[in-house]
């Protein structure tokens, strides 16, 4: 399995901050500074290209720097195709105690949760088990969790459980300052 790995590149420092996702910011370096004490699980959501993933890393980046924790990053595409080939090897218990071990788990792209029952199921699994050992969950989607289609009611719960922020597209200054 090809892991995730977070870009050393996406941190704090070098994000630019603006009306749009100051909220998405706050929360996220409250989440970087206190894993599982606040928000969570945190679910930015916004369209593509503004800034998700850079936070969901400045997250990992922290952390990972700050503490022993152990930070995982994983596309729920990666997550889907994991599953498949430990339930196909009859190895999906490993799978779920491996993610145990996991401090702070770092999930892109869940609008992709959309007809995978079975991922739902095991997610939903995974996600109780390391909320009640107070570990912290991040995901970003390009939507809410109540617009992704087909979802299962109890993980829609759990998805909602936190905060969910929006990040809106930058306004002119913030453009220009990116641009700089």
């Amino acid at each position: 399995m090809n892991r995730m790995q977070i870009d050393s590149r996406l941190r704090f420092d070098n994000f630019v901050v603006g009306s749009a996702n100051r909220l998405a910011v706050a929360a996220a370096h409250a989440v970087a500074e206190s894993p599982g004490a606040v928000y969570n699980p945190l679910f930015m959501y916004s369209s593509s290209g503004l800034g998700k993933t850079h936070l969901m890393s400045a997250i990992g980046n922290q952390v990972g720097h700050r503490s022993d924790l152990v930070v995982e990053l994983v596309t729920l595409d990666d997550f889907v195709e994991e599953l498949h080939e430990a339930i196909a090897a009859g190895q999906s218990e490993r799978l779920k105690e491996r993610y145990l071990k996991v401090g702070v788990l770092l999930i892109d792209d869940m609008q992709f949760l959309t007809g995978h029952r079975e991922t739902q199921t095991e997610l939903l699994r995974i996600f109780n088990a390391l909320q009640a050992d107070g570990r912290q969950i991040v995901m970003t989607s390009d939507r809410p969790p109540n617009e992704i289609a087909d979802v299962d009611e109890r993980l829609l719960t759990r998805l909602s459980g936190g905060l969910i922020v929006d990040m809106g597209a930058p306004d002119y200054e913030t453009r220009m300052a990116i641009l700089n």
